[in-house]
């Protein structure tokens, strides 16, 4: 394949494939693998390089920290409908056919202006209206919970255990449902970023089910939760649009928060220098979790923004259509503004400068709610697992196989069996976030959508591994 400039001429003969969808340069080892390989591609071919991806069709992929922040905060010049690419325009596509990352829904992410603003507002007020103190304590429980799974037999896989199941859960009941619905939500979620496309289809009409049926209860029984509060937001979405909306909240914090606990506790099982000044208080959660964010990004490629016309964009000559791939992990690295380590701690500089959670209109409007996940369950596994320590060795470790996750498929550790912290609660999701009014006492005998998704998930057999 070639990328063309505007004019239609060849830009550098072929453009170099950088990765396929469901496979990545480095699919195994530790956080290291791509490092070298981003620097090598930016001194090729500059801050802004031409890629090939899986289905044949072109996109830039942004290597520099400039060119993605200008991206990120220029929506009157990139677009971040899919609609408006050109191998959409042109029938080289078909979005409904595509993988969730290059796909289209009608929810805030991939909405423009004033259309987006309306989407956003009852996102960003419903996560403002949370009892963050209550939150807090929510987590903790949910944490407690999944390590007193494993606590006594010594060993565990700290993804399938812990990271993965920790952010489901939490936005579960942020959403006023008891835990077995966030199992199966969870669950359902892996099937959909996993790597078979006919489970990851049926996957998301289980999710879409999933969703339209918590709003149509919540419409029944509003409660203090994330749905309820939407529904009632003043900018008046209709119920297939807050699902929408309620399924992007789960769907862009599910994998980027578990492997932001992951790459984290990667970091302190790696790397001495780090878990030490970690261990000695001379750097807090939110100092080790800036670091990883800047050495270790877990979400290391964003699709996508859209040019909404010809220009020059570092070397590149971008036409209108044209996509643009946000390379977040790329950027972090870029000398111009990669400070490098801390000769006492060895944690990365430039302090919360990175691009973890974007910026401009579309920035993450819960990062302080994902950094207080992110924080919560990194100091829980420290506090309660003794002599923790890794089962394999680093270079053991096999890479997510995506590019656009960065972050490894297991996390096998060890340690000094412990006790449970108490007895746990009869029934599911008893525990409260307090004013949040997210106790997860739902029924779950109910013959609606939601518990009729249920039973068929529990029939499955995938409710019982």
């Amino acid at each position: 394949m070639t990328l063309h400039s505007p004019d239609g001429s060849a830009v550098g003969g072929c453009p170099v494939e950088v990765f396929r969808l469901g496979g990545g340069p480095g699919e195994t080892g530790g956080s290291g693998d791509h490092d070298d390989w981003w620097d090598r591609l930016r001194e090729q071919h500059g801050p802004v390089v031409p890629v090939a991806l899986e289905s044949g069709v072109t996109a830039w992929l942004l290597l520099g920290y400039h060119e993605n922040l200008t991206v990120l905060q220029s929506p009157h010049l990139f677009s971040r409908d899919t609609r408006r690419w050109r191998e959409v325009t042109e029938g080289r596509v078909d979005l409904s056919a595509g993988r969730p990352a290059l796909s289209w829904r009608p929810n805030a992410l991939y909405a423009d202006g004033s259309e987006h603003a309306r989407l956003r507002a009852p996102i960003a007020d419903s996560i403002a209206r949370l009892d963050m103190g209550a939150t807090s304590q929510l987590v903790r429980q949910i944490a407690d919970d999944l390590v007193d799974a494993f606590v006594a037999r010594g060993s565990a896989d700290l993804i399938a255990e812990y990271a993965d199941p920790l952010p489901v859960l939490v936005i579960n009941r942020l959403c006023g449902l008891p835990d077995s619905y966030g199992r199966m939500l969870g669950d359902l979620t892996s099937i959909i970023f996993g790597e078979d496309p006919r489970e990851a289809e049926d996957a998301v009409i289980r999710l879409q089910q999933y969703f339209a049926g918590l709003v149509v209860r919540k419409r029944k029984r509003p409660g203090a939760d994330l749905v309820s509060w939407m529904l009632e937001h003043p900018a008046g979405l209709t119920e297939h649009e807050v699902a929408h909306q309620a399924a992007l909240i789960n769907n862009s914090s599910h994998q980027t928060t578990t492997h932001l606990i992951g790459n984290t506790m990667r970091t302190l099982l790696t790397d001495t220098r780090i878990r030490s000044a970690y261990a000695d208080a001379r750097i807090s959660a939110q100092d080790l979790l800036d670091h990883v964010m800047w050495t270790d990004t877990p979400f290391q490629i964003l699709p996508a923004r859209f040019a909404l016309q010809n220009m020059l964009l570092g070397n590149a000559r971008v036409r209108a259509g044209d996509a643009l791939l946000i390379g977040f992990h790329a950027a972090h690295r870029d000398p111009a503004v990669y400070k490098g380590r801390r000769e006492e701690t060895g944690v990365a500089g430039g302090s919360r400068a990175h691009l973890m959670f974007g910026a401009g209109p579309h920035a993450c409007p819960a990062r302080d709610l994902a950094r207080m996940i992110a924080a919560t369950a990194v100091e829980v596994l420290n506090e309660r697992l003794s002599g923790l320590r890794s089962a394999v060795a680093p270079e053991e470790l096999r890479s997510v196989r995506s590019p656009f996750v960065r972050g490894v498929e297991a996390l096998p550790v060890l340690f000094r069996p412990g006790n449970a912290v108490g007895e746990k609660a009869k029934g599911e999701g008893t525990g409260t976030a307090g004013r949040n009014g997210t106790s997860g006492h739902e029924k779950e005998s109910e013959d609606d959508i939601l518990g009729r998704l249920l039973r068929w998930w529990r029939g499955s057999g995938r409710g019982r591994r």
